[in-house]
């Protein structure tokens, strides 16, 4: 190793070793108010830091969109809102209408040991020192002597620090994130940092759980515990936190945030041929060591498309909720392409893929041009919802099961893990035998939501 590299080395290994013994004589921030007065917290606009987002998931967004009125309407029309996102630079580009950093956790190292540290698989510990590092400077800032934070975190991440730190309230985004199919230190990480930084945590209304892992149920037992807040989308997420020791008196329900959007009055009848849209996503995080899940679940898409198209002379449409954005790790219209290439020569001409990128308010107009979609994603069936458009429902983890089964729709879902070609054309049929009923089922349904939606209002803290 050259004498640089050597010296940068020893420049962060004594950075660390301070940041350690620092950390060691310091406890847990007792408070928001030690850092800024009552009166002037009550003077000035509220500030509101959301976390945990993936915001290229176009669903994502729409859960934003949603998060941005209610909290409005709950800390005031002049609310201003930091979005730490993965992937913040693409995030700005597709939403101008919100203001994105990059998150501080989750992101390749920069740093020459770092990458080294990664490449010979101990990113981990990359990510522990980084914690540490971020949390003392939160400490020098809580001091006011955050110049001193430069000494461990750049210019940059300190001034991410500074946002969560004079924050009035950090939220967890709503969605469906914490469950044991995808890594959670990066999320667990997170929330530890906010919780030294003294900022309220909430989490906002989510599908979660169940936590099986000892390590995953030790830490969000204490990050639950220590949370303003925990909004759930259902009552298996409930259990799932109760389960963990949880104090119901924490736990609220109401439905997903993207219920708020505003479609307007209900649709125009459409006249003319059928129109169906669809949603598929890829099973890459489901299948059951195999490709069977996939198999069937594309198999099953196909049959439904073939019906509609054969039997009711049907228009069909693959449009999604994540499509448009090459910067995000998925496309739903690469799975459309296999489908659509698989059909047979009758059918094909009357099969598009829509592959253009839509904010969420252009999806909600998009699907009203349809008298039905069914849906794979979850943001799909609810911004169908919104449209006052008839689902068919395509559930591949428990979130979606809940929320059809909540709205007394068992009947217009499918399930990745049941469904086969015969039994999806059967539900099928079933649905568009009965359109009208349906569409007057959902349009009075997307008032009800909303409600529910908004009435999380009640259950946030005051800041």
């Amino acid at each position: 190793m050259c004498s640089s590299s050597l010296k940068a080395a020893s420049r962060r290994v004594w950075r660390i070793s301070l940041a350690k013994i620092t950390l060691s004589v310091l406890k847990p921030s007792s408070g928001h108010c030690s850092r800024i007065s009552a009166m002037s917290k009550s003077a000035r606009p509220k500030h509101i830091v959301i976390t945990n987002i993936v915001s290229l998931n176009t669903g994502d967004a729409a859960i934003l969109w949603g998060m941005f009125q209610i909290l409005r309407e709950r800390y005031g029309a002049d609310t201003r809102f930091t979005v730490f996102d993965k992937s913040a630079k693409a995030a700005n580009k597709y939403y101008p209408w919100a203001t994105f950093r990059q998150a501080l956790f989750g992101n390749r190292p920069e740093s020459w040991i770092g990458k080294k540290l990664q490449a010979k698989g101990y990113g981990h510990w990359v990510e522990r020192i980084r914690y540490l590092a971020l949390s003392v400077a939160s400490r020098m800032i809580l001091w006011k002597v955050g110049a001193l934070g430069r000494l461990f975190v750049s210019r940059e991440d300190l001034r991410s620090v500074s946002e969560y730190v004079n924050a009035d309230l950090v939220v967890s985004t709503g969605g469906t994130y914490l469950t044991e199919n995808y890594g959670l230190w990066t999320n667990i990480r997170d929330y530890r940092f906010t919780l030294v930084t003294g900022t309220p945590l909430v989490f906002f209304t989510q599908t979660l759980g169940p936590f099986t892992r000892p390590e995953y149920r030790k830490a969000f037992t204490d990050i639950f515990q220590r949370s303003s807040a925990i909004l759930l989308r259902d009552e298996r997420s409930r259990d799932h936190v109760l389960d963990l020791g949880v104090p119901a008196g924490k736990i609220g329900l109401a439905k997903d945030a993207a219920f708020v959007m505003d479609a307007g009055s209900k649709p125009a009848e459409l006249p003319g041929k059928l129109r169906i849209a669809v949603s598929v996503r890829t099973m890459h995080f489901f299948n059951r060591g195999d490709r069977s899940l996939a198999d069937q679940y594309k198999s099953s898409v196909a049959a439904m498309v073939i019906a509609a198209v054969r039997d009711h002379d049907a228009e069909v449409v693959f449009l999604s909720t994540c499509q448009g954005i090459p910067e995000y790790w998925t496309d739903d219209t690469r799975l459309a392409d296999e489908i659509v290439s698989g059909l047979p020569e009758d059918v094909g001409p009357a099969v598009t893929v829509d592959r253009q990128f839509r904010q969420p308010t252009e999806i909600v107009e998009a699907y009203q041009g349809f008298q039905l979609v069914i849906a794979t994603r979850m943001h799909a069936a609810i911004l169908s919802l919104v449209a006052g458009t008839p689902v068919l429902g395509i559930a591949y983890e428990f979130k979606l099961e809940e929320l059809f089964h909540q709205l007394g729709m068992d009947d217009a879902r499918l399930s990745t893990s049941e469904m086969t070609p015969e039994y999806s054309i059967k539900t099928l049929e079933s649905m568009l035998a009965d359109l009208e009923r349906w569409r007057n089922k959902v349009v009075h349904l997307r008032a009800e939501c909303r409600a529910e939606a908004e009435s999380v209002k009640d259950m946030l803290p005051d800041v």
